[in-house]
C-alpha cells in the first residue's frame, strides 16, 4: 500500500509538478524518444532539471512529456533540451470505459505533459554521460536504423520492429485492426515466444565456443544480463518483464542446482514488477499476461488430457491455445470490449508462422552487422513470410463468427469467471484421476446451475431505462437505452474545427462497451458538425433501423454524406419528422416530437439551429426533454404547447448558450435537473446568466465537461444520476 502511494504522487518540494499550469521555460536531459512520422510528431520524455519562470531560475526533477510536432531535427537520448511550455496534468477520461491516460502515465512517473511545435524547442547540447540505458538506447537505435535498411516497406518493416525491439507507432492501422479481430494480436507484443527464442539462439552461439571458456554457470549469467538488457530495451513492458523474469528464474535455478516450480517463478515475476511499479495492477498488458500464462501453465496439460485421441503436436498446440483463449476472454472483453471466437484456430496456424518469422528476422538483424546484401537477401525471404502472415489473418478475421462485441463485464463478474474456470478444469482433472465417475452428475448439476444465474443476469431485461449524456466535447450525444434493451441514438458530437474523429474514437467505442451492436432510432437533431458528424461512422460500422432527422435542404458535405449512407444501407428505413409526431416504444415509452412545426413560415429553412428536435420521453412518471440547439424563436414556438413542455430532467440547448434556455420556457418546464452537453471552446458556452438561471430553478446542474459521462437511471417513478467525476 505505501509503494502504490509512494508512486501515485509525485514528491520533493523541487518536483517539477509545482509548476503545473504554469507559462515557462523547461531544460533538461532526453531519456527517451519516440517518433511517430504518421502523425508527424516526437514523444520526448524528459528529466528535468531547471524551470525558468517570470525571469526566475528553479532547480527541478521529475520527468515530463514533450509531444513535439514536427520531425526535423530528430532528437535522440542524451540531447540536452530546452522548450518554451505549458505544462498540464495529462487528460483525464471523458467517458465510462475510456483508456485513463493520466494513470498510464502515472505508471511512468510522468505527471506532467505539452504539445508544441518543434520551433518552441532548442538542443542545447549533449549528455556525454554513458550507463546502462544509454547503451541500450545506442543498440536500439542501431538495431532500428538497420531493420530500416534491410525491411523497406510496410507491413514487413513495422512488424519486424514490433516483434524484435517493441516499437509499434508504424504499425498500419489496417494490420493492427486484423491481428486483433482474428485474436492473435499478442505476436505484436513481445513475450515468452520471443524470449524463449533470443535465449535458445544465445545458448546456441555460447556452445560454439570452446567449453574451458564458457562454463554454464558463465553461460547462465551472461543470459541473464542479455535477457534484462532486452527487457530494459523494450521498456520494461510487463509481458517482456514476465517473459525475461521467468526465464532468469530457470538460469538461476540450474545455476544454483536448485528445483524449479513454474508456478513459483510466476508469482516471483509479478511480485517483482508490481514492488517495482505496483500501478501495473491495473494494466492491461500485465493482466493479459499473466492471467494468459497462467492459463497455458495450469489448464494446457489438462485439455491436453483430454484430447489424447489427436496427434502429439496438434495435441499441444490445440490445449495451449484453447487455454490461452480462456484465460484471455474476460479481460479481453473488459479492455477491448470484445472477444475473438476464431482466436483458437488462428493461433494454432499463426503462432508457429510467427515463430519462424521472428527467427528469420533476428538471424537477418544479426547479419545486418556483418554484411548487409546477405541480410537484406534474408529479409526478403522474411517478407514472403509475413505477407503470408497477413493474408491468413486477413482471411481468418473475415469470418462472420472471427469475433463479437459484447458489454464490457463487472469485476466481479470476472472474479466469478475465473473461479468457475479453475473449479470446473481441476474437479474433472481430480475425478478422472481418482474415478469419481459415479458422483459426477452432482457436479454438473452444480456447474450448471452456476450458469444459468450468470446467464440470468446477462440477459434478462432490466427493468431501468438509462440515458447516456456522452462526453463528446463541444458537441452532443445522448445514448438512450430502454429496459427491453432497444437503443436510441440522439446525435453524435462532432470536431468542427478539428481532425479527431469523435465517431471512431469516442460514440463506437462508448456503443461497443455498452455492448451494443445496431441502433433501433438514431435520431439528427439537425445538421451542424457538432451534432452530426459522430454519426457517420456509426452508419456505416453498425445496423440503424430507423434515422430520424428535418429533412431540410442542406448542400454541406459531412450531410450529404449521412443521406448517401443512409441510402446505401438495404435494411435502414430513413424519416423526416415534424412537431405533433409521435413513436411509440411500448405502452409506458414514447417519444413526442415538438419541433419543428409543420408549418414553415415560423422561420427560415436555413436556421438550422430553430429547425432543430425538440423531444420528449415520456416513461411511466419520468420525463426527459432534449432540445438540440434551439434559440428563442423556437423557446417562444414551443411555449405555445406549455401544458407539454414539462419535464423532470432537461438537456439544455445549444451547449448553454445565451441566445437559449429563457426564463420563461424554464418556468413552464421546471426541471428538477439541468444537463449541458459541452466542451472546450471559444464562444462562451455555458453563459454565466444561463447558468445563474439554471441553478435557481434547478436541483442540480451537471455538465459533461466538468463531469463527464452522465448517466441517469430509472424505474419510471424514481430516478438515479451516476457521473464519470
Amino acid at each position: 500500500m505505501a509503494n502504490t502511494a509512494y508512486n501515485l504522487y509525485p514528491h520533493g518540494s523541487n518536483h517539477i509538478y509545482h509548476f503545473a499550469e504554469k507559462q515557462g521555460r523547461i531544460c533538461g536531459t532526453v531519456w527517451k524518444a519516440e517518433t511517430n512520422k504518421k502523425s508527424n510528431y516526437q514523444e520526448l520524455y524528459i528529466s528535468s532539471n531547471l524551470f525558468t519562470v517570470d525571469d526566475k531560475n528553479y532547480k527541478v526533477s521529475g520527468r515530463v512529456l514533450l509531444r513535439v510536432y514536427g520531425l526535423e531535427p530528430m532528437l535522440e537520448f542524451g540531447d540536452v533540451i530546452a522548450a518554451d511550455v505549458y505544462l498540464t496534468e495529462p487528460a483525464l477520461p471523458g467517458n465510462f470505459g475510456e483508456f485513463n491516460y493520466r494513470e498510464y502515465m502515472k505508471r511512468q512517473k510522468i505527471f506532467l505533459t505539452d504539445s508544441i511545435a518543434i520551433n518552441k524547442l532548442e538542443t542545447v547540447g549533449h549528455s556525454e554521460k554513458i550507463n546502462f540505458f544509454a547503451i541500450i538506447y545506442c543498440i536500439k537505435n542501431k538495431i532500428i536504423e538497420n531493420i530500416d535498411k534491410i525491411y523497406k516497406t510496410n507491413p514487413g518493416i513495422s512488424l519486424i520492429k514490433a516483434i524484435i525491439t517493441g516499437e509499434r507507432s508504424e504499425m498500419p492501422q489496417e494490420i493492427t485492426d486484423i491481428f486483433q479481430n482474428a485474436g492473435v494480436i499478442h505476436i505484436l507484443a513481445i513475450s515468452g515466444l520471443h524470449v524463449g527464442v533470443i535465449a535458445a539462439a544465445l545458448f546456441f552461439l555460447l556452445n560454439l565456443l570452446p567449453k574451458n571458456i564458457t562454463k554454464d554457470e558463465f553461460k547462465y549469467i551472461i543470459i541473464i544480463i542479455i535477457l534484462i538488457g532486452y527487457a530494459a530495451m523494450t521498456g520494461f513492458r510487463p509481458s517482456v518483464s514476465r517473459a525475461a523474469l521467468m526465464f532468469s528464474t530457470v538460469l538461476l535455478a540450474r545455476y544454483f542446482n536448485r528445483p524449479y516450480h513454474i508456478y513459483n517463478s510466476l508469482y516471483l515475476s509479478a511480485l517483482i514488477i508490481l514492488f517495482c511499479q505496483p500501478l501495473y495492477l491495473f494494466d492491461a498488458g500485465f493482466l493479459l499476461s499473466f492471467s494468459v500464462t497462467f492459463s497455458i501453465v495450469a489448464l494446457a496439460p489438462i485439455i491436453e488430457g483430454k484430447i489424447s485421441f489427436l496427434p502429439v503436436y496438434l495435441r499441444k498446440l490445440l490445449s495451449v491455445s484453447l487455454s490461452a483463449w480462456i484465460g484471455a476472454a474476460p479481460l479481453s472483453a473488459y479492455f477491448f470490449y470484445k472477444i475473438s471466437l476464431i482466436s483458437i484456430l488462428a493461433n494454432i496456424v499463426i503462432v508457429p508462422l510467427i515463430g519462424i518469422i521472428l527467427i528469420v528476422a533476428l538471424l537477418s538483424t544479426a547479419v545486418s552487422f556483418i554484411f548487409l546484401p546477405a541480410a537484406i537477401l534474408i529479409a526478403m525471404c522474411n517478407n514472403f513470410l509475413i505477407e503470408i502472415l497477413v493474408t491468413i489473418g486477413q482471411k481468418l478475421s473475415l469470418f462472420p463468427f472471427a469475433y463479437k462485441y459484447m458489454a464490457q463485464p463487472e469485476i466481479l463478474s470476472i472474479i466469478i469467471y475465473y473461479a468457475i474456470v479453475l473449479f470446473v478444469f481441476y474437479t474433472l482433472h481430480f475425478w478422472s484421476k481418482y474415478n469419481f465417475a459415479g458422483k459426477r452428475y452432482r457436479f454438473w448439476v452444480i456447474v450448471s446451475c452456476i450458469f444459468v444465474l450468470i446467464a440470468g443476469n446477462l440477459f434478462i431485461p432490466s427493468p431501468l431505462l438509462a440515458v447516456h449524456f456522452i462526453n463528446v466535447g463541444q458537441g452532443d450525444c445522448i445514448l438512450i437505452q430502454t429496459s427491453e434493451k432497444r437503443n436510441i441514438l440522439i446525435d453524435g458530437g462532432g470536431s468542427p474545427y478539428s481532425d479527431f474523429d469523435v465517431g471512431k474514437n469516442i460514440v463506437i467505442p462508448y456503443l461497443r462497451k455498452e455492448g451494443i451492436n445496431k441502433i433501433d432510432i438514431m435520431f439528427l437533431t439537425h445538421p451542424d458538425l457538432d451534432h452530426l458528424e459522430g454519426l457517420l461512422p456509426v452508419l456505416e460500422e453498425m445496423r440503424v433501423d430507423l434515422v430520424v432527422d428535418t429533412g431540410l435542404k442542406y448542400q454541406e458535405e459531412n450531410y450529404l454524406a449521412f443521406r448517401s449512407l443512409i441510402e446505401e444501407k438495404k435494411n435502414t428505413y430513413y424519416y423526416q419528422t415534424r412537431s405533433g409526431d409521435l413513436i411509440k416504444m411500448s405502452t409506458e415509452l414514447e417519444f413526442l416530437i415538438l419541433n419543428p412545426p409543420k408549418c414553415s413560415f415560423y422561420w427560415d429553412e436555413s436556421d438550422f439551429n430553430n429547425n432543430s428536435i425538440v423531444l420528449k420521453l415520456h416513461y411511466k412518471n419520468t420525463d426527459f426533454l432534449f432540445t438540440g440547439d434551439i434559440e428563442q424563436n423556437a423557446e417562444t414556438y414551443l411555449l405555445s404547447n406549455n401544458s407539454l413542455l414539462k419535464s423532470n430532467i432537461l438537456k439544455v440547448a445549444h451547449h448553454g448558450s445565451n441566445s437559449s434556455t429563457g426564463e420563461s420556457f424554464l418556468n413552464n418546464v421546471e426541471p428538477e435537473i439541468a444537463i449541458i452537453s459541452v466542451g472546450k471552446n471559444n464562444f462562451g458556452h455555458p453563459h454565466p446568466d444561463v447558468i445563474k438561471r439554471l441553478e435557481e430553478k434547478c436541483q442540480k446542474v451537471l455538465r459533461t465537461d466538468f463531469n463527464g459521462t452522465i448517466l441517469v437511471k430509472t424505474d419510471g417513478n424514481k430516478y438515479h444520476i451516476e457521473t464519470l467525476r
